[in-house]
């Protein structure tokens, strides 16, 4: 059963520490006081909604992550978290002709064949990651977006229409940063491990070997995720083929998603 007082105190914590984890996880370690002015103004200044880990509604696929989030803030329909279907698709914010065409391509075969019964999961960067929000955008198909910034600070700007599709309540947005946190490097590598966590199966439509998609992969790896690898030019440095190299998934068609998301959702 929820503890009320304990999810005000995590909120509390979370705005105090501007959702930065190693902070708020030191201040419960050192059990420091947190006055009910502190619950109050953290109340005070809350717009979105917020799920706290204490709290039975708080997404089972999250608790199994390295470092699970206290409290994740979110506008939307927090419902989709628990769909069928999940499909995190990822990539290089400066993707090629191809793969831009070939993403556009088989998110958007993959959404037709499922007739809009699938929820597409990604960080709304510039690039692979919005190229496949909005193709499922297109198509009326909810999506969640995970934020690096704080949940009232949408990042980056010229993906404001991800945005507000998804507090409109066609989607989720969700961010374990408070209010208007700024989006930090290091938030977006940490941000990675929930979209490697809610989606089923990952799509990795291209990016380096070293890079934020890398470390998406990674993340999913490690959470017994299917990974799914579109290939790319042998002759640059292309994570896909790495990936694929090491056993994940080549996507030839869009059949092998489909097929993928039918076997672990």
């Amino acid at each position: 059963m929820t503890n009320f007082k304990a999810r005000y105190i995590v909120l509390a914590l979370s705005v105090k520490c501007r959702g930065e984890w190693k902070d708020i996880y030191d201040i419960i370690e050192k059990k420091k006081r947190i006055s009910d002015e502190e619950i109050q103004d953290a109340l005070r200044n809350l717009n979105s909604s917020f799920v706290c880990i204490t709290d039975d509604s708080f997404p089972d696929c999250v608790k199994s992550v390295y470092q699970p989030p206290f409290l994740l803030y979110y506008y939307g329909n927090y419902s989709l978290v628990s769909r069928k279907r999940k499909l995190a698709a990822v990539g290089t914010r400066t993707p090629s002709e191809y793969q831009e065409k070939m993403t556009k391509k088989l998110i958007g075969e993959t959404i037709d064949h499922f007739e809009g019964d699938v929820v597409i999961v990604s960080g709304m960067a510039n690039g692979l990651d919005s190229i496949a929000m909005r193709q499922a955008m297109r198509r009326g198909t909810p999506i969640i977006g995970i934020l690096g910034s704080g949940i009232d600070n949408p990042y980056p700007e010229n993906n404001r229409d991800i945005y507000d599709y998804c507090r409109d309540g066609k989607g989720l947005i969700l961010s374990e940063y408070p209010t208007t946190i700024e989006p930090l490097p290091q938030h977006f590598t940490f941000r990675n491990r929930l979209i490697a966590a809610v989606g089923d199966v990952c799509f990795i439509g291209g990016g380096k070997i070293r890079s934020g998609t890398a470390s998406t992969a990674r993340q999913a790896l490690e959470l017994g995720k299917d990974i799914l690898a579109l290939p790319c030019d042998i002759s640059g440095d292309d994570l896909t083929n790495s990936l694929i190299k090491d056993g994940a998934h080549s996507v030839l068609d869009a059949m092998d998603i489909v097929q993928s998301l039918k076997e672990n959702s």
